[in-house]
């Protein structure tokens, strides 16, 4: 079972095991830390799956869907603190495996029929598409253009506080983070 605060070798190898496939995210494909000019803007695109610390950005594949890791923020990249879940449609162009949260696919409903079902949902501004969930550490995402269906999702680690220095928000920088600030022109 994979579990918040595992290190990058354990969970990779968990992976391995059971993913039909696994490896390390392009190098060139994502961000560090050190191309920000304020570690806000870090936060943003790390919550966005922009940004991975060495040694994270594991990439595992499975029938239906794509799982993403990433370590903790600044001084706190040793243990899992981030995994991203993108539906992807099996070999066979299938809906392949599901992802099910208290008895419901949240990628097989129409994404309508999925939010009376999760607590406390709060859709956030920016981009007005994606829902949080504070209390399953949940983010919800259409993606690209994708009907009316969540086309991914994101979980992170209700104790990490690897980015408290720049944010208290753990889904958004209260500080007024933007993750392509200083990076995108």
């Amino acid at each position: 079972m994979l579990r918040f605060r595992t290190s990058a070798d354990a969970a990779g190898d968990l992976l391995t095991a059971s993913a039909d496939r696994v490896h390390l995210g392009m190098r060139c494909g994502s961000l560090t830390i050190e191309d920000y000019s304020e570690l806000r803007h870090a936060h943003d695109a790390w919550l966005g799956g922009h940004l991975f610390q060495p040694g994270w950005n594991t990439v595992a594949v499975f029938d239906g869907f794509r799982l993403t890791l990433a370590g903790g923020g600044p001084d706190a990249a040793d243990g899992l603190a981030r995994i991203e879940v993108w539906h992807e449609p099996g070999p066979s162009g299938t809906a392949g495996a599901a992802v099910v949260w208290d008895g419901v696919d949240l990628f097989g409903h129409p994404a309508q029929e999925v939010l009376p079902v999760l607590p406390e949902a709060v859709r956030l501004p920016e981009p007005a598409t994606d829902v949080v969930v504070p209390a399953l550490g949940l983010r919800l995402a259409a993606g690209a253009p994708t009907g009316d269906r969540w086309r991914r999702l994101a979980l992170t680690d209700p104790e990490s506080d690897g980015w408290a220095r720049c944010c208290a928000g753990r889904f958004h920088c209260a500080g007024g983070g933007d993750g392509m600030v200083g990076i995108m022109r």
